[in-house]
């Protein structure tokens, strides 16, 4: 598996099922990704996974998977059990 950096490229659903860039998962939280098995796994600040997900290269895959997209607030606080 490989962590997201600055040239890591990508989305996945969140726990409220709107699309996030994986290089912005949440405040506290990181993203680990399997490009192979189109994989993402979110975890928070000490360690402990909190989400789930597949990977999604752009926004197109993403409607070629049926899901209608809406854009997470990156800016807004999040909601997860372990951080909150």
């Amino acid at each position: 598996m490989s962590g997201t950096d600055s040239s890591s490229k990508g989305f996945f659903v969140d726990w409220d099922g709107k699309l996030r860039p994986i290089d912005q998962p949440g405040k506290g939280l990181r993203c680990e990704v399997d490009f192979k098995a189109k994989y993402v796994m979110v975890f928070n600040k000490y360690g402990g996974l909190d989400h789930e997900s597949t990977w999604y290269p752009d926004e197109a895959a993403v409607q070629k998977a049926g899901i209608k997209i809406a854009y997470a607030d990156v800016a807004a606080p999040i909601r997860i059990s372990s951080i909150d």
